[in-house]
């Protein structure tokens, strides 16, 4: 791997709060067969390790957090509420492997360094006595960081605090574990999740991340019978291609995972090296379902805000002098400031599918 780009990201890192670079050994093995074909220019590559357009390359309007985490959060609790009927909960803040694209950096960065377990204990008695005094709420996220980092003796007194709310009827949980350490998903684990019948949804971005290994994981979840779904982001030089994204959608229907949604990176800082052009994206969903049956093109591509998730539909018109894309969500106008189309340089097919166009 490239030491001095690491080391100079290392320190930009620290500086602007940033996440360490972290990946396992598991992902690492990923990584590794790919360098030996194309060097430090693979997919894989650029989800965990950082580019030199990862440190360099910026974009106008960019802001720290665009989805509205730190707007919506009760406090320090890590609990998100963005809609009437659902909360996320930040169940922790740590993570197997930092995914170079992560759209939580500053807030995971921060509940990293004001974190412990006294005050993840502290946070779910909060969410429980929340749940409790609020019956409208029928539905908990459990994210992060990621919660199968969690030990199985407390992770089961989160879903089974959770389970003791009789007005809660849906527990989801939202994982990268099935790339990174597809172990951490235990039998003690994997019990819990079917007797409580706990959703997973997994993050899992590109195909060659999905090995005879990973799939073999998946299918121990669902002889659990054990609903799982699957989002991802759109990432230039990493899947932004039709044909990339049929695959991994192929491969998703293939072993029993259901795709809900395809997310249009956040504008936030140093995630240029990561976006699409809105038009660019609109393309590749028309190209997408051109090419691919009903189960693949069927799914969403969004982006999030602080008024929840937004469609192509909801787009309304452009602020020409600022290339904001501007959207109407019901009564809320959500203002999405578009990447520069000078800066699109769309990802290399023969890079992104090594294994097929070799």
């Amino acid at each position: 791997m490239n030491r001095k780009l690491n080391k100079e990201y290392s320190e930009i890192a620290i500086d602007e709060g940033l996440l360490p670079i972290k990946v396992t050994p598991f992902y690492k093995t990923k990584i590794k067969a790919e360098s030996s074909v194309l060097g430090e220019l693979g997919p894989l590559w650029r989800v965990a390790f950082p580019s030199v357009d990862r440190i360099s390359l910026r974009s106008p309007n960019e802001v720290e957090d665009f989805v509205g985490d730190r707007s919506n959060t009760f406090g320090q609790t890590g609990t998100i509420m963005k809609y009437a009927n659902r909360v996320l909960f930040m169940a922790t803040s740590r993570c197997f492997g930092h995914c170079q694209y992560c759209f939580r950096t500053s807030t995971l960065a921060g509940r990293a360094a004001a974190g412990g377990s006294q005050m993840e204990t502290e946070n779910l008695n909060h969410l429980l006595g929340f749940l409790r005094a609020n019956a409208s709420v029928t539905e908990v996220i459990l994210s992060g960081g990621d919660p199968l980092t969690i030990p199985g003796p407390r992770l089961r007194s989160i879903v089974e605090g959770i389970s003791s709310v009789s007005t809660v009827r849906s527990i989801r949980i939202h994982t990268r574990a099935i790339v990174y350490e597809p172990r951490a998903f235990t039998t003690e684990k994997i019990d819990l999740l079917a007797k409580h019948n706990v959703r997973v949804v997994f993050h899992i971005a590109h195909p060659y991340e999905l090995c005879e290994v990973v799939a073999g994981k998946i299918s121990e979840l669902r002889e659990k019978n054990i609903r799982l779904y699957n989002q991802f982001p759109l990432l230039r030089n990493i899947n932004d291609h039709p044909l990339v994204l049929y695959r991994l959608l192929e491969i998703l229907d293939e072993v029993g995972v259901r795709n809900l949604s395809i997310f249009i990176p956040d504008p936030i800082f140093f995630s240029a090296a990561f976006r699409v052009r809105l038009s660019r994206v609109w393309q590749i969903a028309d190209q997408l379902s051109l090419i691919s049956p009903s189960w693949i093109n069927s799914t969403r591509f969004v982006f999030d805000s602080s008024r929840g998730k937004v469609r192509r539909e909801y787009y309304i018109g452009r602020d020409p002098e600022t290339d904001i894309a501007i959207f109407m969500r019901g009564n809320d106008q959500i203002r999405f400031p578009d990447f520069p189309e000078h800066l699109d340089l769309p990802g290399s097919l023969a890079n992104m599918l090594w294994k097929e166009e070799r």
